[in-house]
């Protein structure tokens, strides 16, 4: 009789060489994992409460008389931490414990919710101060953004991170559609306070599952300073094969930010419709976003290379719907695709990026891709409010040629093909054997 082997932790190493199940696997497979689940609903629900924050601090500092400037810093206050201190927060998840790590973000943004809630309700709401405190919350937020995509790995078998990622971006879809919604009911019915609490309270309950998680994998941390590890992702996000997924991913971005920085001009201008119909078509896009968890698996059996490439060609097609057709329904259906496109497009990089680097380094890799998207989109949107100065449907068509043209590159900067070799790590001295590497920073290239 065979004995029992000793219990272990289960590593990064242990997942990629699991057997992939052969058959059909169901789209919502990793909802079996208990891991998955609670930290799912967890960010589901901070989310939620993430963005509907955004919106009752807007509100607010609308009705204490602040300035057109002051509204619009809101969304300042949000994102510039995430695209300044991203890379810093990588590095930061690659040396602590990443659990531990959520933890204390989680607990400081539910304590700065809870300072707003309490500075509105005492009658102190002065712009300044909400957005020294929204400001705060995005401080927590993009110390987290990273770490939360890093553990992903760690919750499911090998064969089901890619539609663990492609599930994990429902948490945004759905809190973007939902968050600014239920803010407006909360503010009619109890108050623009009540939104902080709220937002405190989801925050709060996210600390205690993260608290109840305990990860199987045992990660090995750095044993180098903490500029040296930073400087070791950056190296090794300017090498192959991550510059070349990098690349593609920001390429991809220029396009695809026309549609959610064109489509109020688009619904108001050029469509004539109220709120509500420009609600509408964000619904639709929101939709599409959610949709294509379900075109997943197409992905997956033809490469994640196939994904982008069908993407940005979907892209195009509902870029140049939406510069030529009038029709609002039609349009609608254009935004659907365009919502398809956009999370389907960025999944396939992310899920490239992560099949290719070892736990050590992967919080970095995926801090890169936090810090691109957020600058890419926030520049590429300015820049295609400046072109929409020539019409809408001038720029939307923009857009697409845009998007046709992006395919040009897959040539020079292909995504690399999941057969390829694995032997080579980097490590903060370069590049050299994987036999020769420090296990500590290096990163395996698969």
């Amino acid at each position: 009789m065979s004995k029992r082997r000793p219990n272990r932790h289960r590593t990064v190493a242990d997942s990629l060489e699991e057997p992939v199940p052969v058959g059909r696997v169901s789209t919502w497979a990793p909802f079996a994992h208990t891991a998955f689940r609670v930290l799912f609903v967890a960010q589901l629900v901070a989310n939620v409460g993430r963005l509907m924050q955004a919106a009752g601090s807007a509100w607010n500092i609308e009705e204490h008389g602040g300035s057109a400037l002051q509204v619009s810093l809101v969304q300042t206050a949000t994102y510039t931490p995430l695209v300044v201190l991203g890379f810093v927060a990588g590095t930061l998840a690659d040396r602590l414990d990443r659990r531990l790590l959520l933890v204390a973000c989680q607990a400081w943004m539910a304590l700065s919710a809870a300072a707003l809630f309490a500075v509105s309700l005492a009658g102190w709401s002065d712009p300044n101060v909400v957005l020294a405190l929204t400001f705060a919350i995005g401080l927590g937020t993009a110390l987290a953004a990273p770490t939360w995509a890093a553990i992903q790995p760690a919750l499911v078998p090998r064969h089901l991170i890619g539609r663990a990622i492609a599930l994990n971006g429902l948490t945004f879809n759905v809190a973007q559609a939902l968050g600014p919604a239920l803010a407006g009911v909360v503010i009619v019915a109890l108050g623009t306070e009540w939104v902080f609490a709220i937002n405190a309270t989801t925050l709060s309950c996210t600390v205690v599952a993260l608290l109840a998680w305990k990860s199987p994998v045992a990660t090995q941390r750095p044993t180098e300073s903490f500029m040296a590890a930073f400087r070791a992702g950056i190296r090794f996000i300017g090498t192959a094969p991550q510059r070349q997924i990098l690349t593609r991913f920001a390429i991809f971005f220029v396009p695809a930010a026309s549609v959610m920085a064109l489509t109020p001009v688009l619904a108001g201008d050029r469509l004539r419709l109220a709120g509500g119909g420009f609600g509408a078509l964000m619904a639709m896009f929101g939709a599409g976003a959610a949709l294509s968890v379900v075109i997943w698996p197409a992905v997956e059996r033809r490469g994640e290379e196939w994904g982008i490439v069908a993407s940005t060609v979907l892209l195009a097609v509902a870029l140049a719907v939406s510069a030529v057709v009038t029709q609002p329904v039609i349009v609608g259906a254009a935004l659907l695709a365009a919502g398809i496109a956009f999370t389907l497009g960025s999944t396939s990089a992310v899920v490239a990026a992560q099949r290719v680097v070892e736990e050590p380094m992967r919080a970095r890799v995926m801090a890169a891709y936090v810090v691109t998207s957020g600058a890419v989109v926030a520049a590429a949107s300015a820049a295609w409010g400046v072109v929409a100065k020539l019409g809408v449907e001038n720029a939307l068509g923009i857009a697409a040629v845009l998007a046709v043209l992006s395919l040009l590159v897959q040539r020079r900067w292909p995504l690399p093909g999941r057969g390829e070799p694995s032997d080579v790590r980097i490590a903060p001295s370069g590049v050299r054997p994987a036999s020769d590497a420090s296990p500590g920073t290096g990163a395996v290239l698969r």
